[in-house]
């Protein structure tokens, strides 16, 4: 739930700034299908369109315990490092932004 409200505020506020976007475009990705959060309908920075993804960790999730109890700083950083890694593959089309919260 909290990772849809921050789509749609992130795909408001380029809206407000009359910045056409649209929220997980099909076909990206054809490996998992999986889709970004949204993608900038017009170039953004150096010819490239935007494309989002947003994350929310729970750092009390298996994954992230071992590495929460240490430090909370790390486990976004992780996550964000993880997100990167799937859409490597999109960034010599796309500027992409990860944000972990």
């Amino acid at each position: 739930m909290r990772h849809q409200a921050l789509n749609d505020l992130i795909a408001r506020s380029f809206s407000a700034a009359d910045v056409p976007v649209t929220k997980e475009p099909s076909g990206l990705l054809c490996s998992d299908g999986k889709r970004p959060g949204g993608l900038s309908l017009v170039p953004w920075q150096s010819g490239k369109a935007l494309c989002w993804d947003v994350t929310v960790i729970c750092p009390l999730a298996d994954s992230y315990i071992s590495d929460a109890a240490r430090e909370s700083g790390p486990v976004a950083e992780l996550a964000a490092a993880r997100k990167e890694a799937k859409y490597a593959a999109l960034d010599a089309a796309l500027h992409v932004r990860v944000n972990s919260l």
